[in-house]
């Protein structure tokens, strides 16, 4: 039987709305899910288990690697470190730069260096250090080798050489041309984030492309921080907007999310700053990944969480352990006062039911996020 354009259109428009197991096709979804073990402090060993889940419902987890956090008193395996990224679903890079092989259940590279990205067969890293050097890196996939990129020209993200320099007090910005002079680009940067430790960390920043750039100024009081916009061609430096913040013992991270948005996470809040719409946004709600978004302030009942705007529970839990996914949501139940943290499982949302299911999970260290199976 033929059907009007318009009829065949509106049930193929119906059929999208219904639950995603509802049309006879089973789906299966790991949540990748990092646990301490409590009594190796000196080790610091993580247990790596892939939770299984069936249109949503959980049906059981395998372990599939324990991995040493400390080696000889120094950091070796961390996944608690920065973000985690899943690759092509199997493999795991942590935020210091390892690589897990999730399917063989072994580690493939446990050097440390800042993931750029990943392409085709490749985890291409950037290394910036003061006894190391500054060189690009890549781990190839296929054939399990790891080296340094001799091409000089070799370039595997935007932006050009441009350092803070924080022998002083406010920082600098300074570009390094190949083979010439340093140049002066801006002479007060600000004085960094306060709090993090004995080290200040490098401002965050965010390359727009090979000439422009935007960067994080905090105040010398840490009550203020303002983006601004910097063009090295012409040295020009204009003011995006400003929000009031606090000193957080953890450094702030930046994410780009498009080609005019990017979004910096410090302590509780996020941080929009709009290129397109020339604005800087202290966030309620987070920008929605998968439908899914949270309050950033944590509040007495802890954060709200909404599905396609519309709220679906109120949670406590750190906002570093929650993940999405295509109709899934995962998120780690945890009461923290002070220094002591209480948990109480998993809270996954089941979009087929629709409702959140609880799923036992102890000593949880971290989320890393989805796979699909």
């Amino acid at each position: 039987m033929c059907y009007p354009v318009h009829i065949s259109r509106l049930f193929f428009a119906l059929l999208s709305l219904l639950p995603f197991c509802s049309i006879g096709q089973d789906v299966k979804q790991g949540l990748i899910v990092v646990h301490v073990d409590p009594m190796s402090k000196g080790e610091f060993k993580q247990k790596i288990y892939n939770y299984h889940f069936l249109n949503g419902h959980y049906t059981g987890r395998d372990e599939v690697i324990i991995v040493s956090g400390k080696k000889d008193g120094k950091d070796y395996i961390r996944t608690d470190i920065g973000n985690s990224t899943l690759y092509k679903d199997r493999y795991l890079i942590t935020g210091i730069g390892n690589i897990i092989d999730l399917k063989e259940k072994k580690i493939l590279f446990d050097g440390r260096a800042n993931l750029v990205r990943c392409s085709n067969d490749s985890a291409i890293y950037y290394t910036n250090d003061a006894f190391k050097g500054k060189f690009y890196s890549v781990y190839n996939f296929k054939t399990n080798t790891y080296g340094e990129v001799k091409n000089l020209v070799f370039k595997a993200k935007a932006g050009q050489d441009v350092e803070f320099d924080k022998t002083a007090s406010p920082f600098k910005l300074n570009l390094y041309p190949p083979n010439k002079p340093k140049i002066e680009l801006v002479k007060d940067a600000g004085y960094g984030q306060s709090g993090t430790g004995s080290t200040t960390p490098d401002p965050a920043m965010w390359w727009i492309d090979n000439s422009n750039f935007v960067y994080a100024n905090f105040n010398k009081e840490n009550t203020e921080v303002t983006f601004y916009k910097v063009n090295v061609d012409s040295k020009s430096s204009t003011a995006i907007g400003k929000v009031a913040i606090k000193p957080e013992t953890q450094a702030a991270t930046i994410e780009k999310l498009n080609n005019k948005q990017t979004v910096m996470t410090l302590g509780a809040k996020q941080i929009l700053i709009d290129l397109g719409a020339n604005t800087v946004s202290d966030l309620v709600f987070t920008v929605p990944a998968n439908g899914f978004s949270y309050e950033c302030k944590t509040q007495g009942y802890g954060h709200a969480v909404k599905l396609n705007d519309k709220e679906v529970g109120k949670y406590h839990f750190r906002t570093k352990n929650f993940k999405t996914e295509n109709n899934i949501a995962a998120l780690v139940k945890e009461i923290v006062m002070g220094e002591e943290s209480y948990q109480q499982g998993l809270g996954v949302w089941n979009n087929n039911k629709p409702g959140w299911e609880k799923v036992d999970a102890e000593d949880v260290l971290v989320l890393i996020g989805f796979i699909k199976e």
